[in-house]
């Protein structure tokens, strides 16, 4: 083509421009609305009046039109400002637009939603009043050719994608009419699949919703938009406000959202949210275009923009060649009559910038390709899966079989991130959650220590099931998980167990911030899942997911059984401390002088009585100091003496003595029985108050162990354990569980015990010899989940399984199962469950002693009377044939008879001191 000639075909169509009322016989008008965002900057005005230079282009275009046909675009704001479509003269302003496209003879519109965001169904509306409409945005079940899916085909993608992540609560934000019928829709999908779906309208200051966004415990959302344009603020704040942040999944039900690469390089960095988004499958194609930024980066409507012109062109090109002219524009609006121009629309299939273009016989959008996208961080990008809208035109196409399931028209890959091949699951040895098959004959082949020093990898694959690498009872759940997630849910679920290092669940580093262990893993991406005795806390919450708990337990301590504890034997003394012992020794010696100066001294004491006449010289003699020893150590252990005090003042002082000796023994045999029941004092210890409140057992755990992780990132009394573990003067931390047993074996006294999970310690316990007891009821709750990296899908996916097998009774019957062909302990006689409760020959050695001790020295006086006898006297034992005879009377005192029997039974008159006499 000469200059000539394109200056003239220039002229021309600003000439048909600058008077659109002209009608030309080579020309098809194109009346393009613009509203609030496609309005905005004239870059949709600029990108029809690019694809109208495209397609005028004989030679660069796929499209051929007739020579000497021209598309000429009349760009129309009049609507601009949303206040033409009045809900109470809906119907008069739509006859007022129609007569507007009337005056310009428009051959077709271009339509989008937003010349009136407040107007319901208006591509729907207009395409049913003028023809032909080619709607830019949502227009069911109207007469418009529609550019976009159906919402029907949206609502089925959306609700096979939350069913396939097992989502069971979200949040489901919508903006406009769109997304409030999508709303509508999902709704009623929620009830069907029994969801609780939480429904949002997003306001114009969605900044002012975030924060009760960020309070809500759900951290699923749904979100679907009328405007693409609404959807880019939104992400922005969401993105400022933290809900881009980790712990969230997002799922964009627009197709082609606003996020870009460079979103992604730029703002999206690590540790962010999870996301799903769709993507039309587009073409690669050599548009002209006057913008730098290449169309494959465009947004949908952008790019569905330039294909709705290239659609006119072609079928004004197929109706020239078919009926041999220009379609004729339609005369009136409202008349139900259907340009010539709109079946040919409908027969139109090309590849276009926004997938390949096909349309049904009511204008629908057919043919097309839907990509998912979904990871987070680096795995952003990773292709989830496709939806089709037609099964049967993909396998003709693509000439291979359609992969998803029958009737269904989503395919989602096997869910990989860190390995295309299978799920990479992370399990730390901890016997009896999971070990080694074997582990046994390592750990124990002379009572040794087996240690791992490396990491372990085995796919599933690899697996003989009669020679099981692995044992324990995540192994077990794991493999009931891997058998629901395959024949319940249809969803592979091959994977390889990575077994790590002892104690590597994952431990933070406070100055930094950071994470070790399975932890760093799955922030990284570098594994799907983490199994085994994981605990779930609000620190590690944080930075990945957990699943639903599948096991929970209290935490308890194992302690030396009470029948293997020793005590210090002559623990007799413990109930009064040193000084009151002192104390005591100190007030008995004054006492036996007290006694011995008042029995002397005293003139109606027994003593002066004697000097008197008044009584016996034997009973003169009872209150010396040698007598005066006895009887207030009589008095004291409350038992009988020969003869009570005559005077007053030494009766005030026996009251007062008894008084007290009454006092000291009732305390002494009050906490006697604490001292006796010593042993016992750790089964006493039911929850973490009384565990703070002694300060007789000296309680510790083994180190990076779940019991170790739950008291370490807890708060309250469960942290003030932990800091009491950790600032004791003595080491209490034990590396190792086997360490933490033999320490409570050899502390002979029981003053040393470890706190864990009581399976964990029952296994490490109870074995020979079987001095071990695990004690205790509520000293923390703990709770075992598989742990996900933040987002990820599998996380709803796994808690479905979990929640399956739990109704199934199956992870009951793993938790039943025994791992152990060592323990020898399981089974306890009756008295050795009462040694827990009752008094045992250890608790009560003391008083075997003293009565020892008692027996000997008695045997020890008689040797001593017997020889100060034999010296005293000359005479040894006496014989046997001695014993019961009557000894030689003393030779009497020449003394008057005085003995006056005045009364039968009266005593002698002058009171003889001799009872031989009497008698």
């Amino acid at each position: 083509m000469s200059g000539h000639t394109l200056i003239c075909v220039g002229l021309l169509a600003v000439t048909l421009f600058l008077v659109p009322d002209v009608v030309r016989a080579e020309t098809l008008k194109v009346v393009s609305l613009y509203g609030k965002f496609t309005g905005l900057e004239d870059r949709y005005k600029q990108i029809l009046t690019d694809a109208s230079t495209y397609v005028n282009d004989p030679i660069n275009s796929i499209v051929t039109l007739p020579s000497g046909d021209q598309i000429n675009v009349i760009h129309e704001q009049v609507l601009k400002n949303g206040r033409t479509y009045d809900g109470l003269k809906l119907s008069q302003s739509i006859y007022a637009v129609c007569n507007r496209f009337r005056s310009t003879e428009a051959a077709a519109v271009i339509l989008p939603q937003d010349i009136c965001a407040d107007c319901f169904d208006l591509s729907g509306i207009i395409g049913d009043a003028y023809s032909p409409v080619i709607a830019l945005d949502p227009a069911d079940e109207s007469g418009a050719i529609k550019m976009r899916p159906a919402l029907e085909d949206i609502e089925e993608m959306l609700t096979n994608v939350i069913d396939h992540f097992k989502w069971k609560d979200f949040l489901f934000l919508y903006e406009g009419d769109g997304g409030m019928v999508m709303a509508e829709m999902m709704a009623g999908k929620a009830v069907e699949h029994s969801w609780r779906m939480v429904q949002i309208e997003l306001d114009e200051d969605f900044s002012q919703q975030t924060k009760d966004l960020l309070q809500r415990r759900i951290k699923n959302i749904l979100i679907f938009v009328s405007n693409e344009e609404t959807l880019k603020d939104i992400v922005d704040i969401a993105f400022e406000d933290k809900l881009l942040a980790n712990g969230w999944h997002w799922i964009f039900g627009n197709v082609n959202p606003p996020i870009s690469k460079q979103f992604l390089e730029q703002k999206y960095r690590h540790n962010m949210a999870f996301l799903t988004r769709f993507k039309m499958v587009a073409n690669e194609l050599q548009y002209f275009t006057t913008f730098e930024k290449p169309i494959r980066s465009w947004s949908f409507r952008e790019r569905a923009t330039y294909d709705a012109l290239v659609l006119i062109a072609g079928a004004t090109a197929l109706h020239r060649q078919r009926e041999g002219s220009l379609p004729t524009p339609v005369p009136f609006c409202g008349t139900g009559q259907k340009s010539t121009l709109d079946k040919y629309l409908k027969e139109m299939s090309f590849r276009g910038a926004s997938g390949d273009i096909a349309f049904d016989a009511d204008g629908n959008r057919v043919n097309y390709t839907i990509n998912m996208y979904s990871g987070k961080d680096r795995f952003a990008e990773n292709l989830a899966g496709f939806f089709v809208q037609d099964v049967g035109s993909w396998e003709q196409a693509h000439r291979e079989k359609w992969p998803g399931k029958p009737g269904k028209r989503l395919y989602i890959k096997p869910f990989r991130q860190s390995d295309a091949r299978f799920i990479k699951i992370l399990a730390v040895p901890e016997p009896p959650f999971f070990m080694e098959k074997g582990w046994e004959k390592k750990l124990y082949p002379d009572r040794g220590l087996f240690q791992r020093d490396k990491r372990q990898s085995l796919s599933v694959d690899d697996m003989d099931p009669e020679d099981e690498p692995y044992e324990g009872i995540s192994w077990e759940l794991i493999k009931k998980v891997k058998q629901v997630m395959e024949e319940d849910l249809g969803v592979d679920f091959n994977f390889q167990i990575t077994l790590m290092s002892r104690g590597q669940y994952g431990q933070l580093d406070l100055s930094t911030g950071e994470w070790d262990g399975m932890i760093r893993e799955l922030i990284d991406g570098d594994a799907d899942v983490a199994i085994g005795a994981l605990t779930k806390n609000s620190a590690r919450e944080k930075d990945i997911d957990f699943t639903a708990p599948w096991y929970k337990n209290q935490i308890k301590i194992m302690i030396l059984h009470p029948s293997w504890t020793f005590e210090y034997p002559f623990s007799l003394v413990y109930p009064m401390h040193v000084t009151a012992w002192f104390a005591l020794l100190v007030i008995f010696i004054v006492m036996c002088v007290l006694v011995a100066v008042l029995g002397y001294f005293s003139p109606y004491g027994w003593r002066q009585r004697a000097r008197r006449g008044e009584a016996t010289e034997e009973e003169g003699a009872t209150f010396t100091f040698y007598e005066s020893i006895f009887f207030v150590l009589s008095t004291f252990n409350l038992q009988s003496y020969n003869r009570g005090p005559m005077s007053w003042s030494l009766r005030i002082l026996s009251a007062f003595w008894f008084w007290f000796a009454l006092s000291i023994v009732f305390l002494y045999g009050s906490h006697l029985s604490s001292v006796f029941k010593f042993s016992k004092t750790a089964i006493k210890i039911k929850d973490a108050h009384d565990l703070m409140a002694q300060d007789i057992i000296k309680f510790g755990a083994v180190r990076n162990s779940p019991s170790y992780d739950f008291y370490r990132y807890n708060k309250g009394i469960y942290r003030a354990i932990f800091d009491r573990m950790l600032n004791s003067e003595e080491n209490l931390i034990e590396e190792r569980l086997n360490n933490a047993a033999y320490r409570i074996r050899r502390q002979w006294d029981g003053r040393y015990a470890v706190l864990g999970e009581p399976r964990i310690l029952s296994y490490a316990g109870d074995r020979k010899p079987c001095r071990l007891h695990v004690e205790g009821k509520t000293l923390g709750k703990i709770t075992f989940s598989f742990a996900t990296p933040s987002g990820s899908p599998l996380r709803d996916q796994l808690t479905y399984a979990i929640k399956i097998l739990k109704k199934r009774g199956e992870i009951d019957k793993i938790l039943e199962m025994s791992w152990s062909d060592k323990l020898r302990c399981v089974g306890t006689s009756s008295w050795e469950n009462e040694a827990k409760k009752s008094f045992t020959i250890h608790d009560l050695q003391g008083v075997y002693y003293l009565m020892f001790i008692g027996l000997g020295g008695s045997f020890i006086v008689l040797i001593l009377e017997w020889l100060f006898h034999a010296l005293l006297y000359g005479s040894g034992l006496p014989s046997r044939g001695s014993i019961g005879r009557s000894a030689k009377p003393k030779k009497k005192k020449n003394r008057p008879n005085t003995d006056d029997y005045s009364a039968p039974g009266a005593m002698p008159v002058g009171g003889t001191t001799d009872a031989q006499d009497w008698l």
